[in-house]
Formats: C-alpha cells, structure tokens, sequence
C-alpha cells in the first residue's frame, strides 16, 4: 500500500472587499494540495481571522470552508467570504490609519479524510493589509501581476 501524504494548506491572499466604520468584509483564498494518488475530503477548515492593533492581536472574524473534494494529484483553491462586525475591528482601524498597514493572520485547522486515515493539519501566515490595497478595493481596481 503506498504511503499517504498529508495536505498541504496555504493561504494564498487575504481580499479585502469592502470597509465601513462599522464592518469589514474580506476573501480569504486557501489553497489545498493533495499530492496523494486517491482523493481525499476536506471536511471542514474552521478559521480566524485575527488583527494586530497597537496594543493587542484580536479576533475580527472567523469563517469555514465546509465540506470539499480534492482530486489526486490535484490543488483547489477556496475563496471564504468572512465579515467583521464587532468592536475588535475598531482597535483594527486606528491602528491602519495611523500606521498605513495593519497585519492580519489568519490561524486554522484542516481536518482532512482519506479512506480510512484522518488529518488534522494546522496552519497560520500573516499578512499586510495595505492602504494601496483598500484603495483598489474601493475603487474596484486590481493589483497588476
């Protein structure tokens, strides 16, 4: 029986989709490969959101992939929609302004299954969010590749 490979899970992108004084709406894209020669399930990838103000890091949101199938040799790229709408995302915004960045890292859990074998495979990367960043999202414009 060939050996099976756990997942790996990246974050590929944080998207910030729109902004107010009173909530905050993000993509967050992750990336599954699976280098195994059989499918495997994502069955869920519970995650949060977490903002460094000038004091203190705090939770802003959380969201779930859900339930979704990766084929052998295959990657998929998932994109979450997350919204914020607490008092957390204040500290968030002071410290954007007064800075011109805030770092966000999202932290989570894979919860992989493979026939009879199970992962739980974590992960955390962190993030700029940039002024230039919310200005093209405000305006609708793109980063050029």
């Amino acid at each position: 029986m060939p050996i099976l490979h756990e997942p790996v899970i990246t974050l590929e992108e944080v998207k910030l989709r729109a902004l107010s004084l009173s909530s905050l709406e993000l993509d967050v894209v992750i990336r599954v490969q699976n280098a195994n020669p059989i499918g495997v399930t994502l069955r869920e990838l519970p995650f949060t959101v977490l903002c460094r103000d000038t004091e203190q890091t705090r939770q802003i949101a959380a969201g779930n992939t859900g339930r979704v199938k990766i084929a052998a040799h295959g990657n998929t790229l998932l994109h979450v929609p997350v919204r914020s709408q607490n008092a957390a995302l204040i500290g968030a915004l002071a410290a954007f302004v007064t800075r011109g960045n805030v770092q966000v890292t999202i932290k989570g859990t894979a919860i992989i299954d493979c026939l009879l074998f199970g992962w739980s495979v974590p992960f955390t990367k962190t993030l700029p969010v940039t002024m230039e960043q919310v200005a093209d999202s405000l305006t609708g414009q793109k980063k050029k590749e």
